[in-house]
């Protein structure tokens, strides 16, 4: 999963890497293996709720203007 805004660049990639990209604080990268489990599961959390918000734009920008 990749994510980017204007302030901030996420990657999380399972059994991989996990990147994170902020122009205040620079750059975080971890090993996905090196990770507690607790924080597993909070970047999995946080990549549902990224996927809810996708679909959520998906229905946004799929319904016809000025219908």
């Amino acid at each position: 999963m990749l994510v980017k805004t204007d302030i901030f660049e996420l990657e999380i990639s399972k059994n991989s890497n996990v990147y994170l990209g902020s122009k205040k604080s620079g750059q975080i990268f971890t090993n996905w293996a090196d990770l507690d489990d607790s924080v597993k599961l909070d970047l999995e959390n946080i990549s549902q709720q990224v996927e809810t918000l996708m679909l959520q734009t998906e229905k946004l920008l799929s319904i016809p203007c000025c219908a």
